[in-house]
């Protein structure tokens, strides 16, 4: 019986919204156990609701410690909800900065001069069945995401990209109601003093991952596997075979093998 249900486990396609549980949900994303059994059933209703894939992080959930879960649906997913609306028809995005003269320009795509200063972002999404556009202009201040009273890595290497997004995601949302009670991750202000979950598996931070040196990362692994590595010797009197470890085989009197 035990090997027919996992038979019947394997043979189900994941990979599609409707098939999905909260049994799969926990046994193949939520490692750590952390969610509820609520918060499972949210997941998986607005992953179905909205057809959206946890399993591609589509959609999925992080956890702060013991706080709630926050459900995020990516920027990516957005956009494919839109395009499978035919009313929809174009959506356009770009930042506001404040010029050398105190002027405020609004510029396309995520992009300025370096005498311009970053104070916004804009997105405007076209609907056929709509006499005018639906925009939205979000500020800097209220969204950047601050790591020791400065921008964390990512704010800091892609303040307009990162602003964009948060655009764009508020945008789309106001032109598919349907999405609303989600949140794109870059709309939600970071948790500094408590370990990040995502699925009920804890990552490293954006700010880790920027800093990583990985050239570094992998002496030390090789400065970790010397220690701990043991080679064979041969005491060249008694021809006994010893396991020793290699930073003490220079000071035996033996032979290596």
């Amino acid at each position: 019986m035990t090997n027919q249900v996992a038979n019947q486990t394997e043979n189900i396609d994941i990979f599609d919204p409707k098939n999905i549980t909260a049994g799969t949900v926990r046994q193949y994303l939520d490692n750590g156990n952390k969610a509820s059994d609520s918060e499972l059933a949210m997941l998986v209703t607005m992953a179905k609701h909205q057809n959206l894939n946890p399993f591609l992080k589509e959609i999925y959930f992080i956890k702060y410690g013991t706080a709630p879960a926050q459900f995020v649906v990516s920027r990516d997913a957005y956009r494919k909800r839109a395009q499978k609306d035919p009313n929809f028809n174009g959506i356009k995005a770009g930042v506001i900065v404040e010029n050398e003269d105190g002027s405020i320009e609004k510029l396309d795509g995520a992009f300025k001069k370096k005498t311009q200063v970053l104070i916004g972002a804009w997105c405007e999404v076209q609907m056929k069945n709509l006499d005018f556009p639906i925009y939205v202009a979000v500020s800097y201040d209220e969204y950047v995401q601050m790591k020791n009273g400065q921008p964390n890595s990512m704010w800091s290497n892609k303040p307009m990209t990162m602003l964009v997004k948060v655009a764009e995601s508020q945008a789309l949302r106001l032109a598919f109601p349907d999405m609303s009670g989600t949140y794109s991750e870059e709309e939600l202000p970071p948790a500094e003093q408590k370990p990040r979950e995502v699925n009920g598996v804890q990552e490293p931070t954006q700010d880790e991952i920027a800093d990583f040196d990985k050239q570094a990362y992998i002496e030390q692994k090789k400065a970790e596997l010397l220690q701990v590595k043991e080679v064979k010797v041969a005491d060249v009197q008694t021809g006994e075979i010893i396991n020793q470890p290699a930073e003490h085989q220079q000071t035996f009197e033996g032979v290596k093998f």
